[in-house]
């Protein structure tokens, strides 16, 4: 897993916008909370030499939604290989995601057994661990509207 502080988050440095602390239920030190944004956009990314080899892996990223949540009904998520496609091309191929309950049935947040919440990114198969490092992107940068009330954790990339 990939913690939110390792994620590359628009204006993650900026309190206004996100804030950073503890919360006892992480594995890590710090989650980013989300306070308001209308451009949401965090990429995580691994080394596939880190990965197990001829293995399938999905990419998640695993948040909660904090009371009052709002705008997160829908974004745009994607995996790609960053040596082998460009940002456009995965775009293209991206898909639509929920991270809250009013959102498309079948790209829906489920609830672990760790008490977090997690979304399905997208998949990739991990060959000989020589594709050098694979992202994970959530975005939702076309409707600029109002969204705040999501906490990351972080990402994770587990075999399927």
């Amino acid at each position: 897993m990939v913690s939110a502080r390792e994620l590359v988050i628009s204006w993650g440095d900026t309190p206004h916008y996100w804030a950073w602390s503890s919360n006892p239920d992480s594995r890590f030190s710090e989650v980013a909370n989300l306070r308001f944004v209308c451009w949401l956009d965090m990429r995580g990314k691994i080394e596939t030499r880190l990965l197990s080899e001829r293995t399938k892996y999905v990419a998640y990223l695993v948040f909660k939604l904090a009371g009052g949540y709002y705008g997160l009904e829908t974004a745009n998520a994607f995996v790609r290989f960053i040596d082998c496609e460009s940002n456009d091309e995965a775009e293209e191929r991206a898909s639509v995601v929920s991270l809250s309950v009013q959102g498309p049935d079948e790209n829906q947040s489920k609830r672990r057994v760790d008490g977090w919440m997690e979304i399905e990114m997208g998949n990739f198969f991990n060959n000989a661990g020589e594709d050098g490092d694979v992202e994970a992107r959530l975005m939702e940068i076309r409707r600029l509207l109002a969204k705040g009330g999501l906490i990351v954790q972080g990402m994770e990339f587990r075999p399927e």
